[in-house]
């Protein structure tokens, strides 16, 4: 992570630092998640485990309303998995006082850190114990379906993708509850998460990454916020089917008629292909081509050969995801449609619709012929 950077609207005040913490620095303070091993080398008899850490940011004099993050500039789609989570854990700082959902941990990824991003939050519960369970419990944790970012996006496509605030919604299951304006740091007793879109991001092409910790508590706090094992699971594994059909036939050399078709829909790759190199695409088409000699139909003594080609042909591509908006599968976009007309501009808008047709005379000639008598 890059250094210290505030949230938009927060200004820098009281002390704020970054660093890490480390099974082999700090055994018997620190122990990595549940379900999180650190490798084991084996040499000469030995086992060494390696060395497993997590991010520290420490806030003192934290003001309520107030929030410090740090970020980092990477590339990552995300369209292919269901899921996003992380660790956190929260201990009281240097001066005493902090109590369980004062401070908040979040993450926010987009284009951008200002303009277009997703924001997801935790309220934190203080650690007690020094087990893994104790350490990291489990209402810490982010754990949040990517659908649900999808549906707040879609909503807010609805609403035209002009606000110039961050929208809010709390998030209990999988149920999503809009936060009433202005109350960004009210109600985290009763919600499990809550989740928050500005702009137009796109988790399909995710450019900037910060994680951070605010202040929901109504004065100033101190903590030190441990995050570790920020990671993408469940995966979309769903395969897709093709099918290839082909036809020939012919009338003795009067004409002759080829027809094929195909059809493969999305997830449908070859064995050495993995989830994120398989089509996100529905793909049909079909292409009819016949030769007919249609000088066969005029009396022989004319002499008269009319090769005739007509061909026919139409591909329809329809992609997975919404091609404006490439983080919203395209069927929960037509879901948020007001009406028919407005579901079926939608599809329009993404469909790739291609015909092909043509019509050939090549090779039309008068032949002279000469009758013996």
């Amino acid at each position: 992570m890059k250094g210290a950077s505030s949230v938009d609207r927060f200004f820098i005040h009281g002390i704020f630092t970054v660093g890490v913490i480390s099974t082999l620095e700090n055994d018997g303070s620190y122990q990595s998640p549940p379900g999180v091993d650190p490798e084991e080398l084996y040499n000469n008899n030995t086992v060494i485990r390696q060395n497993e850490q997590s991010l520290v940011l420490n806030v003192c004099d934290l003001e309520s309303k107030d929030a410090r993050a740090v970020y980092k500039n990477i590339n990552v789609d995300m369209r292919q998995y269901k899921r996003l989570q992380m660790f956190m854990h929260a201990e009281e700082g240097e001066i005493p006082g902090l109590g369980d959902k004062d401070l908040v941990g979040f993450i926010r990824m987009g284009n951008d850190l200002t303009q277009n991003y997703y924001q997801i939050e935790v309220p934190l519960t203080v650690s007690t114990g020094t087990s893994r369970s104790a350490l990291w419990p489990e209402e810490n944790q982010i754990d949040i379906k990517l659908e649900l970012l999808q549906q707040i996006k879609a909503a807010a496509i609805s609403d035209g993708l002009d606000a110039l605030s961050p929208t809010f919604y709390d998030v209990v299951g999988n149920d999503l509850t809009l936060v009433p304006p202005g109350g960004e740091f009210d109600g985290y007793d009763d919600i499990e998460q809550r989740v928050a879109i500005l702009g137009n991001p796109n988790f399909g092409d995710i450019r900037t990454l910060m994680v951070g910790v605010k202040n929901a508590s109504s004065g100033n706090r101190c903590g030190e916020i441990w995050f570790n094992e920020l990671r993408l699971a469940d995966m979309d594994n769903n395969g897709g089917w093709a099918a290839v059909l082909s036809l020939d036939s012919n009338i003795a050399d009067f004409a002759d008629v080829t027809a094929t078709g195909a059809r493969s829909t999305a997830g449908f790759g070859g064995i050495e292909e993995g989830p994120q190199q398989r089509s996100i695409e529905d793909v049909v088409q079909y292409g009819v081509v016949t030769n007919v000699n249609i000088g066969q139909l005029l009396p022989e003594e004319w002499g008269v050969q009319i090769p005739f080609n007509y061909g026919q042909g139409e591909e329809i591509i329809t992609p997975k995801y919404d091609q404006l908006y490439k983080d919203i599968e395209l069927e929960t976009r037509m879901d948020a449609a007001e009406n028919e007309e407005e579901r079926n501009i939608i599809k329009e808008q993404s469909e790739d619709y291609t015909k092909r047709k043509s019509i050939n005379f090549i090779g039309v000639r008068k032949n002279n012929l000469n009758y013996v008598n």
